[in-house]
Order: C-alpha cells, then sequence, then structure tokens
C-alpha cells in the first residue's frame, strides 16, 4: 500500500519536510513512497575495490584510495583561494584539491587522519592528483566500507537551490527500504 510523502513524511523522513516533499514531486513526479522505490539509479559507482596511489592514472575511472593525509594547506587568495592536501598510502603520494568549500574543509579536514578518498585521478606535473573529491575519516566505529553507489538522476533546481542531490535521494531511498517491511503489506504476506 503506497503512503503519500506529505501526510507522512515528518514521522519517517529525517531531512524532507513538506517543501521538499512539494518539490520531489514536480521536479521528479514523485509522490508516493511507491514512485520513490521504483526510482531506479541509472548508473553505479563502484566503491568495492580500494586502489594504490601508484596504480592510479588518466584512464581510470572514479577510484577509491585509502590513506593517511598529510600537508593540508590553503594556497592562493580571493576568488583563487584553494585547498591543496596529500594523502599517502604504502605506494605512494596523492594530491587532493578543492577550489570550492575551502572555509569550511579548512575545519573538517585534518592532518594525520585516514581517510577514504572518492573521485577521479587526473595526472599533474606527472604526479597523480584529485579534484574535489569525496572524503570519508576512517575511525574504529566506521573502518570503511566497500559497495555500489547508486547514481539517481535529479534536477538543477534540487541540486543547487535544495540540496538534493544523487546521495541525497540515495539516503532518502535507504532510509525508506529499512522500514519498508513494518509500513507496507506485501500482496504475498497473509493478514
Amino acid at each position: 500500500m503506497n503512503e503519500q510523502f506529505l501526510q507522512h513524511q515528518n514521522r519517517i523522513f529525517a531531512g524532507v519536510g513538506t517543501q521538499r516533499a512539494q518539490l520531489l514531486q514536480k521536479e521528479l513526479n514523485l509522490f508516493t513512497y511507491g514512485d520513490l522505490i521504483q526510482r531506479y539509479p541509472f548508473r553505479y559507482l563502484d566503491r568495492t575495490q580500494f586502489y594504490n596511489i601508484v596504480d592510479l592514472h588518466d584512464d581510470l575511472p572514479y577510484v577509491q584510495v585509502k590513506g593517511v593525509l598529510r600537508n593540508r594547506e590553503v594556497l592562493g587568495e580571493g576568488p583563487k583561494q584553494r585547498l591543496v592536501a596529500k594523502i599517502a598510502d604504502e605506494s605512494g603520494e596523492l594530491e587532493l584539491v578543492w577550489f570550492k568549500g575551502v572555509k569550511y574543509l579548512q575545519n573538517v579536514v585534518k592532518n594525520h587522519q585516514e581517510y577514504i578518498v572518492f573521485g577521479k585521478p587526473t595526472m599533474f606535473n606527472g604526479k597523480p592528483q584529485m579534484a574535489h573529491p569525496e572524503l570519508e575519516e576512517v575511525t574504529e566505529a566506521k573502518p570503511g566500507q566497500s559497495f555500489l553507489q547508486p547514481v539517481y538522476n535529479t534536477t538543477e533546481k534540487l541540486k543547487n537551490y535544495h540540496r538534493i542531490d544523487s546521495k541525497a535521494l540515495a539516503r532518502i531511498v535507504a532510509d525508506l527500504l529499512k522500514i519498508a517491511p513494518r509500513t507496507f503489506r506485501s500482496p504475498y504476506r497473509r493478514p
């Protein structure tokens, strides 16, 4: 049985308020939980394999590397400001560069911390680099997972103005799937 987003969203979906629910309806035609569950990813990113830094090259798709962050620094001034860091594993060193969100990242990214880095490797001056990689801190409680990451179509309006990107949709779907067995009746289950 499908339930309406707006009737039950506050109780079930953290982070999906009335305004976001209305936008999902308008932009993606998602009116019910069933609509959301049946909105399938158009592809998956492979987060099952970790690469050694020495093996990175331009022809690789998005990849992930695990290493310790070193030498985090802000370079440039004004609109040319960027955060540059190096992450190292046992095989080598990878340069990470962010041109956006520098002030926020300065407070989040820590030297001498182990991270999982996910992004598109390129070669710059003969050395591997990633621009705007995703960064996930590795801790004892969260040692890092390998998985296939779903990628959903969304719209510019949702992404830019309401921060509903592919990852946000994936989180909403994952939250829904967690509660689905107790919320929805199966047509194959006896009452």
